[in-house]
């Protein structure tokens, strides 16, 4: 149920994230393996590129790569917190005293992230294929001319095969949603933990708990994961 729970959870959330995305994508692929000053900027800040990206492509390019986007986070999240809410029932990440085990939790979270990073791999891949393509005049990184995930996937099977084409680059995302769901996860069970202890929350309050416990541990996250996330983005767009 945690798995699908979580699926269903991460895939609607997406729908307002992907934006985001899309200029996050833009951002981490210019001046790509370039020294400061030797290339055009074409995406100043965070509303500069919103507004590039609109009048160039239009508004509805603020939205491209959703679907494989999604399937990504089905993969993703419905693996990483199912497996971690199972570890969670079968008290793998606590001590003997009963107490959450930081090491225990953020070893869980990491295995459990890179598992979902490599099932969710191909389709994380094709996402930054269909975000970083652009109009040839703000175009950053590579441009693989991917028009669509159906069209993205038969394309590098056909071309590249299983292990260099559907999962190029699926170390690096191992690598980056292991890191990212160590920190994020371990940190929400030892918050939930503390805040109940010290009587800041009770147990009857476990929605106001989840909701705090996730936010920091999502700040947590994006901090802990920024470099790897950069590193797996170039390491997907790169050309063969």
């Amino acid at each position: 149920m945690e798995f699908v729970l979580g699926a269903l959870g991460a895939s609607g959330a997406v729908c307002f994230t992907n934006p985001l995305e899309v200029i996050k994508t833009r951002f981490q692929l210019q001046g790509e393996l370039k020294k400061a000053g030797s290339y055009k900027i074409h995406y100043r800040n965070f509303v500069h590129a919103i507004y590039v990206v609109a009048k160039n492509e239009g508004p509805l390019a603020l939205q491209k790569g959703l679907l494989p986007s999604m399937g990504h986070q089905v993969f993703l999240n419905g693996t990483r917190l199912g497996i971690f809410d199972l570890a969670q029932k079968k008290k793998w990440i606590l001590k003997n005293d009963g107490t959450v085990s930081l090491i225990k939790s953020a070893f869980v979270g990491a295995g459990a992230g890179m598992l979902g990073g490599f099932l969710g791999s191909p389709l994380g891949m094709l996402k930054i294929h269909l975000q970083s393509f652009s109009a040839q005049s703000t175009a950053v990184g590579h441009q693989h001319n991917t028009t669509s995930t159906i069209n993205g996937l038969i394309t590098l099977y056909n071309k590249y095969g299983v292990v260099r084409g559907l999962w190029r680059g699926a170390t690096g995302a191992m690598v980056r949603i292991g890191v990212a769901s160590a920190a994020q996860l371990s940190t929400i069970s030892l918050l939930n933990e503390a805040l109940i202890d010290n009587g800041v929350l009770t147990k009857d309050q476990k929605f106001l708990s989840t909701l705090i416990c996730s936010m920091l541990g999502g700040i947590l996250m994006s901090i802990v994961m920024a470099p790897f996330d950069l590193v797996s983005t170039r390491l997907y767009n790169q050309g063969i």
